[in-house]
């Protein structure tokens, strides 16, 4: 029986996510991510028995790198401007890397509840609770209205950052802008972002 290779197991990976973008979950069969790795199906099945054991370990190395990052920001104790700025800087970066991930995660939704599932709880976050305690500081001095939550602040971030990447071919074709005016104008969006979020959280 052949050792693991740690760089085969990355290009399944890496392979795999391509395919999980472009034909979602269902529409995906393992036949076509190892042709995109460059391997054979025995191969593929040596290192991943099954499409949903592989999927779960794609979207969980997404998520524990987005998730460290978030837990450091806050980690470093800066004010709050600057932890939504760079919780922005962090979910943009993603999707910028990523651009097929938002209509992804939404096809999935639809896809497939026992996913989904596994995408709500396939990490422990724990970001809205110590973003609620960092909002908790701030309502007592009058700088956030009482209604705000932290699950509130992610999700609004999250909405914000992704709908350029669901609309994207639409904002293309109305706008006559190629891919590399998309991309400028997603990161002209950022500081919208930042500056929207803001506002929408003052009292």
């Amino acid at each position: 029986m052949p050792k693991i290779d740690h760089d085969t197991k990355q290009k399944i990976l890496q392979a795999a996510e391509k395919v999980f973008h472009r034909n979602g979950f269902k529409g995906t069969r393992t036949t076509q991510i190892a042709e995109e790795a460059g391997i054979s199906r025995t191969m593929l099945h040596y290192y991943f028995r099954t499409k949903e054991s592989l999927f779960q370990e794609v979207l969980e190395s997404t998520l524990s790198l987005v998730f460290a990052n978030m837990k450091r920001l806050i980690g470093q104790q800066v004010d709050l401007e600057t932890l939504i700025g760079g919780i922005v800087e962090v979910v943009n970066d993603l999707f910028e890397a990523k651009p097929g991930l938002p209509s992804f995660i939404i096809n999935l939704f639809n896809e497939s509840e026992e996913l989904a599932y596994f995408l709500a709880h396939s990490q422990e976050d724990t970001i809205p609770f110590q973003l609620d305690e960092i909002l908790k500081q701030e309502k007592q001095t009058g700088n956030v209205g009482e209604e705000v939550t932290g699950e509130d602040l992610i999700m609004n971030i999250y909405g914000l950052c992704a709908v350029p990447y669901l609309t994207m071919n639409y904002v293309k074709a109305k706008e006559n802008r190629d891919d590399e005016g998309m991309k400028a104008f997603i990161r002209q969006r950022r500081d919208k972002i930042k500056a929207f979020v803001l506002n929408g959280i003052r009292p």
